[in-house]
This record gives structure tokens, C-alpha cells and sequence, in this order.
């Protein structure tokens, strides 16, 4: 992992951004895609699935899909439960958890905006699977008749444009750390600048469902820092190679869950939460 450098934060109401600087940061043309243009997205060929959706990439460029991304429609919305690259003209299963409980039905295909899961709502999934992520959705608290974590998400866009008009992308930034409440709760880094600029609006506006009904409280630079320091001694476990377009690793500290997706020898995401957060920790 290459030396992350982190920024002075902007905080608007209880969310703090931090803008993340890397040491080596791709500057060239980026070798993959991360909308979803290109992506033919439905139930599994199987049969509808709740933990699982197909993808085909009718593109030229490998596409990334990122660990709590939403898909919207099919038989329910889902979430994905971890990072993957699709090849170019490839197909592939996509590990994914539902995020909208009293709906099982409908068209088969699928779509994704590139909007992402809540950390509350993602963090759900790895200490609880699938109903501990209802659970969460439904704790939100902002109303849905199908439970759905993409209508609550819509409820908060003029909140997040708020934050999105003054955490805008600086030159050569590719991660932002988000704090809440006075905490640090995730990270999130890129390889390619252009991935930020991408996912910083969808970042933001998952965040600010965390966010909602916390203190307004700023989150200090040395606990920020302290998080990037403990992610900086983490040691990850890479899933054994057995040709896929790219490998996930994953690890685990005493208040870190990280996951890194490696393509081309370059970690293209990386994700870390801090799951000491007090809405972790309450949940």
C-alpha cells in the first residue's frame, strides 16, 4: 500500500471530510470504467437469488463495481458485498445482499446509478449478513413502504449537495475520509483521480444517511490521522488466485475492517471502516 497523506477537513453539519493524497496515483489514461452503461445487470441465469446477481460487460474496458454499490430493480434492490473487476466483454456472478426487505418480484433486469450502501448499512452485512442488513435499513428510521435503502437515500440529496458544494475534488485527490458525529467512521481510496470525482458525490450521499440526527460535532484531524496510522500497520489476506481478473484482499485490526482490490498490481479500491464509530458500535 502506497503512503496516504490526508487534508485539512471541511465539516458541514455532523459530517467532516478529509481529502487523501497518495504517493504513487495513476495520471495516465485509466484502464477500466466504473459507470454503468455498459453493464447488463439481472437475476442469476439459475433462478432469482437474493445473494446473488449476473453482470455482463458489453464494453471495451473492464468494469469496476464497488464494494456497496447499489442495483436498483429486479426482483428487489441489492447492494454489493464486495469489490470486483468484470472483464471486457466478460460476464461474472455478483456477490450482493438486498436492501429492500417487502419486495420479492418483478422485471428481471437491473440497473445501477453508481449510488453506494450506507456504512451502517454495508458494515450490517459483515457482522450480521443478510437480516442484521434489514435491520439496519429499517433503523434509518425515514420511511418506505418496501423497506428500501434507495428511497431513504433519495430523502437526504439536498443535504449532500450541501456537503458535495464544499468538499469539491482537489487536484491529484483520490480518497476522502469521512468522519461523523466527531469520529472518523470510513475511508475510501482510489488509484486514478478521475475514480474520486466519480464516487465522491455517491460517497457523500450515503454518508449523509449515516450522518442524519448526529451531533454536529467536527472530527479532529489527529483522530483522522490516528485512523490512517492504524490502516497504514494493517496486513492483508489475499484471496488465493485462480485467474480472475483481479483479487480481493481483506483485513481485519482492533478497529479496522479493510478490504483492498488489486488490478494490474495496483490496488484500485480500498475501503476501510472504523467499526469503534459510536453508530457501530450502537448498532
Amino acid at each position: 500500500m502506497t503512503m496516504i497523506h490526508l487534508g485539512q477537513g471541511r465539516t458541514v453539519g455532523a459530517l467532516t471530510v478529509f481529502p487523501i493524497w497518495q504517493d504513487r496515483t495513476s495520471t495516465g489514461a485509466r484502464r477500466y470504467t466504473t459507470g454503468g452503461a455498459d453493464l447488463v445487470l439481472g437475476e442469476s441465469p439459475d433462478g432469482p437469488a437474493v445473494g446473488q446477481l449476473h453482470v455482463d460487460n458489453r464494453g471495451q474496458l473492464p468494469a469496476l463495481v464497488l464494494d456497496g454499490q447499489l442495483f436498483e430493480g429486479g426482483w428487489q434492490h441489492r447492494m454489493a458485498t464486495r469489490s470486483a473487476m468484470v472483464a471486457a466483454g466478460g460476464s461474472a456472478p455478483i456477490d450482493v445482499a438486498c436492501v429492500e426487505q417487502r419486495r420479492w418480484g418483478g422485471a428481471s433486469g437491473q440497473t445501477t446509478r453508481g449510488r453506494r450502501a450506507s456504512t451502517y448499512v454495508r458494515n450490517g452485512f459483515d457482522t450480521g449478513q443478510q437480516h442484521e442488513v434489514w435491520r439496519r435499513v429499517e433503523q434509518h428510521g425515514l420511511a418506505s413502504p418496501s423497506g428500501s435503502l434507495v428511497s431513504r437515500l433519495d430523502v437526504l440529496d439536498t443535504q449532500a449537495d450541501l456537503v458535495l458544494e464544499r468538499t469539491r475534488p482537489l487536484p491529484g485527490q483520490t480518497g476522502v475520509l469521512v468522519g461523523i458525529g466527531g469520529h472518523p467512521i470510513s475511508l475510501e481510496v482510489f488509484d486514478h483521480p478521475q475514480t474520486l470525482v466519480e464516487q465522491l458525490p455517491q460517497i457523500v450521499r450515503a454518508a449523509s444517511l449515516d450522518a442524519y440526527g448526529r451531533p454536529a460535532l467536527p472530527t479532529p484531524g489527529r483522530r483522522a490521522r490516528r485512523m490512517v496510522a492504524r490502516l497504514e500497520r494493517a496486513r492483508f489476506d489475499l484471496e488465493p488466485d485462480v485467474g480472475q481478473t483481479a483479487r480481493l484482499g481483506r483485513a481485519r485490526t482492533e478497529a479496522l475492517d479493510v478490504m483492498s482490490l488489486r488490478y494490474r498490481h495496483r490496488v484500485v479500491h480500498l475501503r476501510a471502516t472504523n467499526h469503534r464509530h459510536p453508530i457501530l458500535q450502537e448498532a
